[in-house]
């Protein structure tokens, strides 16, 4: 599926603006700031091989990851911690490899579950910003306007970025290919939702997907994202610290 790009970023928008009126009731983005500051302080003491802290998180669909990655991000920037934000969303498989898949209508319509993403790519991008030499990893994005993933959208640095804040719904999934991605973070952090709350959130949100009546847009909504929230949900207890969402 993708999005009219207009009427998604109108609606996203809003939904942010509204996220950013509660920014002053949130606390733990703050804490977790903290928190990554100090482990980099640490690995800093014991190593200058020049591999950045990984920090991962995670929740379900409608939680607000964005907004709370963005948030950390600008933390951790004020206090002169280069960092880079890593979506998971760029790992979407494109449209035209879902149409090899043995029943492709069901596949894009279903886009969003475990199997729908290049798990692979991800681990193998994550493992070169953390193990490899490369002075630089070119990281996907996601074109909304095209509905499909965007090669090289954003690019790691290694010699300016101490800080990757990847955030997406199945880093801590252990199927599906997804099974030795957890174990490359040095830190991942779960945002806790309620299910209806966000499902009601995709619901507004999502209806900027082309092809699908308003009517459809809430059964798909119920049937594709709430299964995947599900799945998600599984996975709270990987986590190495859980936090509430404050997102209404």
């Amino acid at each position: 599926y993708h999005c009219n790009y207009h009427r998604c970023q109108k609606r996203r928008g809003m939904m942010e603006s509204t996220e950013a009126h509660a920014e002053e009731t949130r606390t733990w983005e703050p804490k977790i700031a903290e928190q990554i500051i100090k482990l980099l302080q640490e690995r800093r003491k014991v190593s200058q091989n020049g591999a950045p802290l990984l920090v991962g998180l995670v929740g379900i669909p409608g939680c607000g990851k964005s907004t709370s990655s963005g948030i950390l991000s600008s933390i951790l920037t004020a206090n002169e911690i280069r960092n880079i934000i890593m979506p998971m969303d760029g790992y979407h498989y494109s449209l035209a490899q879902l149409q090899k898949f043995n029943n492709p209508v069901e596949a894009i319509y279903r886009r969003g579950a475990p199997d729908t993403f290049d798990s692979g790519g991800l681990e193998n991008d994550l493992r070169k910003i953390r193990y490899g030499k490369e002075g630089v990893v070119h990281i996907p994005g996601f074109d909304h306007a095209k509905g499909d993933p965007e090669p090289k959208k954003f690019l790691f640095e290694r010699h300016k970025h101490s800080v990757v804040i990847c955030e997406g719904l199945y880093l801590l999934h252990r199927s599906d290919g997804w099974e030795r991605i957890a174990e490359l973070f040095d830190h991942v952090i779960f945002i806790d939702a309620d299910v209806d709350n966000c499902v009601e959130r995709l619901k507004v949100r999502n209806l900027c997907i082309p092809g699908y009546t308003k009517e459809e847009i809430l059964i798909r909504c119920d049937k594709v994202d709430r299964t995947n929230a599900m799945i998600v949900l599984k996975t709270k207890n990987k986590a190495g610290i859980c936090v509430q969402s404050t997102v209404m």
